[in-house]
């Protein structure tokens, strides 16, 4: 037996495994060595993945603990399963509401609390964001809040756990060529006081998917920053770094003017 001990292989749970970033990010754990289990409503349970829907939170717990209970540890959560919404806010249905909150903050939440019970000094809980976290949208405004929720959770947990040595980031990507434009939940009734504002900001936002980040680029920069999980913050993207700092230094009421004439 070598004198060195043999490092154990890292356990990963990623939620959102069948798409998208969620799925990018399972392969580059995989190629880089570590056993992933992933975790979505469609997920291939004869690949060794679990099929749950993160916004049934009691299937949330059963799934994380039989991860946990399987391999007696969980290194790694990414909580990446989300999905969007717009609309104008007076208008959409609550339960469209709820949901958005279920799926972006409330499951996303519950997963890593769930995972904790599993984690010891060393271990990492990643959030996935979104650089609307960072800046409100009209006629986005649930999906922001749902977003913005994310970080906040994230930087409590951060200084919750700092002293235990688990680390907790929560990474904030812009616009990336993905799935999530087309499978947003429209409403494009704006009623008489918005009229035909809501359909029309929606049209303005998707006809912008060429100038996107590319899925796998940008995937290799999240993973990145989540294999680091130092700060507590990460945005992916100069342009939405560069909004940040804006955001920081203008008036408040000028940057939401100038975002809502944008948008």
């Amino acid at each position: 037996m070598s004198k060195r001990a043999k490092k154990s292989t890292e356990i990963v749970v990623v939620t959102g495994c069948t798409s998208g970033i969620g799925k990018e990010l399972c392969e580059l754990y995989r190629n880089a060595g570590a056993t992933v289990i992933g975790m979505a409503r469609t997920a291939d349970e004869r690949a060794g993945d679990i099929a749950v829907d993160v916004t049934d939170l009691d299937a949330v717990r059963r799934a994380v603990a039989e991860v946990g209970n399987r391999y007696g540890k969980i290194d790694t959560v990414v909580a990446c399963a989300g999905g969007g919404l717009s609309g104008a806010t007076e208008l959409l249905p609550m339960e469209e509401i709820e949901r958005q909150t279920a799926l972006n903050y409330t499951g996303a939440l519950e997963t890593v609390r769930a995972a904790l019970g599993f984690m010891e000094s060393g271990g990492k809980a990643i959030f996935i964001s979104s650089a609307c976290a960072l800046f409100a949208l009209p006629f986005r405004a649930t999906y922001c809040a749902s977003k913005a929720a994310v970080n906040m959770a994230a930087f409590g947990l951060y200084m919750e756990l700092k002293n235990y040595g688990i680390r907790v980031s929560s990474v904030c990507p812009g616009d990336i060529k993905t799935g999530f434009t087309k499978n947003r939940v429209k409403y494009s009734d704006g009623g008489t006081r918005y009229g035909d504002k809501p359909r029309a900001s929606a049209e303005k936002i998707d006809g912008r998917e060429h100038k996107r980040m590319g899925l796998k680029p940008a995937a290799r920069k999240i993973y990145k920053a989540c294999v680091k999980c130092r700060k507590p913050l990460y945005i992916i993207g100069f342009k939405y770094k560069f909004l940040n700092f804006l955001r920081h230094i203008l008036p408040q009421k000028l940057f939401l003017d100038v975002t809502a004439k944008l948008f």
